[in-house]
């Protein structure tokens, strides 16, 4: 969507802003972003619950028209900040708001990937494009996902790229983390704890590639950080032999990953459309190497240390690399370590929310200049 300068003024009242999340919360920065522009809180199944949960199709699909005309006084809001593509604050937009008001988008999520992928069946895949093609504005995660909503055919409303940083409570505590350099030690965190983050987190491709490297060289180690479930871990080492299924090590949640971390040396995060992770910018911080898929989003940055870390999505290439790191000589270890920590340095959580205010800021004038 193009808005055209009328020339009109813009005004000077502070906008007032609904910010409509999923049940569980949104992701810790998530959340500090939406509050810097002064996001309101709301789950967007707060009048009728549907959101994580299996309530059938048809009863889903009344849970969203429930919640848009349910919404209490819609019409005392400018913007309306969505955490993911939600079918309510469109129907409530159709329904319910006024042309002044502007709904906007903030993809951070599997979906632009997804699309791209073919994932969604033919119907659904339509269905999400059209969603998304009515909303004012996305605020793409990282510059993929913002590459992505064009190839997709997302091309009406307003696109904006955002960052995420490291949140400033973690920052000092990882500057301070010494990584184990004179090991092989791979390590990933993530959630699944299984279904289809198995796919999108790529975490099947990484112990594929893992074992074959084993093969070549049992020195090497891989550290799971985070939930996964028993029949996953099963399902995702029955190829292993039993010597790497012991070089493999799910360690579950913990809430000290610092302690984890240090114990490795490098980072692998060979995903499928991971938007903007957070968590390789902190492994980074904490001055891990990282080597992950061309489809993370995590390439924007990781590339200012060496662009050769950024690897397709090709079980013959991810073991290729595995093997590659391990003959990293002390220095190269040391020089690649520093650089990331670097490099790391330059995504703050300072930096993601002045970056997000400064975007909404530019949000403001062109609506403005709009009316």
């Amino acid at each position: 969507m193009e808005f055209k300068n009328s020339g009109a003024k813009p005004i000077n009242k502070k906008p007032r802003v609904s910010f409509i999340h999923g049940r569980l919360g949104p992701h810790i920065m998530h959340g500090r972003l939406a509050k810097s522009i002064g996001g309101e809180f709301q789950m967007v199944d707060k009048y009728k619950i549907w959101n994580d949960r299996e309530y059938g199709k048809l009863y889903t699909i009344f849970a969203w028209f429930y919640n848009a005309f349910a919404f209490k006084k819609p019409e005392s809001y400018d913007y309306f900040l969505v955490s993911g593509p939600h079918f309510s604050p469109i129907i409530m937009k159709i329904f319910r708001l006024k042309k002044r008001q502007k709904v906007m988008v903030h993809l951070g999520d599997e979906t632009m990937y997804f699309l791209y992928d073919r994932w969604y069946s033919p119907f659904m895949r339509k269905l999400l494009v059209t969603l998304l093609n009515q909303y004012d504005v996305l605020l793409c995660e990282g510059q993929m996902a913002n590459d992505l909503a064009g190839l997709n055919g997302i091309n009406k409303p307003l696109r904006f790229t955002t960052y995420l940083g490291v949140p400033k409570e973690r920052l000092n505590k990882l500057l301070e983390v010494k990584p184990r350099q004179e090991v092989n030690h791979f390590i990933f965190i993530s959630t699944g704890p299984g279904g289809w983050r198995t796919y999108y987190k790529g975490i099947d491709l990484m112990i594929e590639s893992f074992s074959k490297a084993f093969n070549e060289r049992d020195d090497l180690r891989f550290s799971i950080v985070g939930k996964w479930n028993e029949d996953v871990q099963e399902d995702l080492l029955k190829n292993c032999s039993k010597a790497c299924q012991e070089a493999i090590t799910f360690l579950g949640h913990t809430n000290d990953i610092d302690a984890l971390i240090k114990e490795g040396c490098f980072y692998l995060h060979t995903a499928r459309g991971d938007a903007f992770p957070t968590v390789v910018l902190e492994a980074m911080t904490a001055g891990l190497i990282p080597l992950i898929s061309e489809w993370t989003g995590s390439k924007e940055y990781v590339k200012k240390v060496n662009e050769s870390f950024i690897i397709p999505l090709d079980q013959e290439v991810v073991t290729r690399n595995i093997l590659r790191f391990a003959d990293f000589t002390a220095e190269e270890r040391k020089s690649y370590s520093d650089r990331s920590r670097e490099v790391a340095k330059e995504f703050t959580e300072e930096f993601a929310l002045k970056h997000y205010r400064d975007t909404f800021e530019t949000i403001q004038k062109e609506v403005h200049q709009a009316r």
